[in-house]
């Protein structure tokens, strides 16, 4: 990781709510702290993937490369390529992202994907899934084969969703739209591997240059949140059948929305579930271990086998834990 000057960290904290700053000091080491911060204020990496239903990594690299513009691979996530120079409108007018053989999308975000470890021919269920960056994945991962559920509760959000995964060749995608925290009612014990990308608070997207975003931060969304967020999962895992894997990862910092969630939901009696070890090939260098404890409580002893990312040159935060059904 970049190690960020002193000046540009204090003009970063000049920008942000004293109560955000104070939280992400009782949360992070000092040179996480600074690499965070100095993100803030860098524009947001732009990495790309090859849609493996239409499309090579070969063929996408000589596309991007002929056409002028430099990547370096991001060596942590599969077929993920760092674009160095160039931008994302040249990306947009290439013919490989006209028909649906190349996706942006941050490492990260991805990640969230492959830590499902889906394949072929299983039911998997994608609880929050628009605008569809990691249905899409995970539709290229399964080779279009078995059954992938994409559902939303915004009706609106799921126009961008059909549309993307009809430009990508997603033919096995069947799309639900209504509360995630519902599902269970309807399709309990009905998949291999659920992913739970919930509606978070976006710390770990934040920018200096948008300050609609920073304007918007307050401890009250967060808690909100954080009520939303548990019932996600705790559906999620009766969605899921005996011995499946449910993934939950949200884009922020905040631990109301990553570790109390899951201490919460470990902590319930009608749920039998224990965190399972994330591939060590999908941590990133700029991944820390999750709290242990927050605001004075002790956290559940799980915990460990999840992963915060922090933001850096290569991507933006996030929060990955994968849960396994137990009975």
């Amino acid at each position: 990781m970049t190690e960020p000057t002193t000046c540009s960290v204090t003009k970063v904290e000049q920008l942000l709510p004293p109560a955000l700053l104070e939280r992400l000091r009782l949360q992070l080491e000092p040179s996480a702290y600074k690499t965070a911060l100095q993100s803030f204020a860098t524009p947001k990496p732009v990495t790309i993937r090859p849609n493996s239903i239409r499309s090579t990594e070969q063929e996408l690299l000589q596309q991007v490369h002929s056409a002028g513009m430099k990547t370096e691979a991001v060596t942590w996530c599969p077929e993920c390529h760092l674009l160095t120079t160039g931008t994302i409108r040249q990306l947009q007018e290439l013919p490989m992202y006209e028909d649906g053989g190349m996706y942006i999308q941050a490492a990260s975000s991805m990640q969230a994907a492959y830590a499902l470890q889906v394949a072929p021919d299983m039911r998997v269920l994608d609880m929050c899934a628009a605008p569809g960056s990691k249905t899409s994945l995970l539709a290229s991962i399964m080779n279009t084969r078995g059954m992938l559920v994409a559902n939303d509760r915004s009706r609106k959000r799921l126009y961008r969703l059909r549309e993307i995964l009809q430009r990508q060749g997603a033919t096995n995608v069947e799309v639900l739209c209504g509360p995630g925290e519902r599902l269970a009612q309807s399709h309990a014990d009905c998949f291999d591997r659920v992913l739970v990308d919930a509606p978070c608070s976006g710390e770990g997207r934040i920018r200096t240059d948008k300050p609609i975003r920073i304007s918007r931060w307050n401890l009250q969304e967060i808690r909100t949140l954080a009520k939303l967020q548990e019932q996600l999962l705790v559906a999620a895992l009766r969605c899921v059948t005996v011995g499946g894997t449910v993934v939950y990862s949200t884009c922020t910092f905040a631990p109301e929305e990553n570790e109390c969630v899951l201490d919460k939901v470990l902590s319930r009696s009608s749920i039998d579930a224990e965190l399972i070890e994330l591939p060590r090939e999908l941590h990133p260098p700029s991944s820390i271990a999750p709290l242990q404890n927050w605001n004075g409580k002790e956290l559940h002893n799980d915990l460990s086998n999840a992963m915060r990312i922090i933001p850096d040159s290569t991507t933006t935060g996030f929060f990955i834990a994968a849960m396994q059904r137990k009975s």
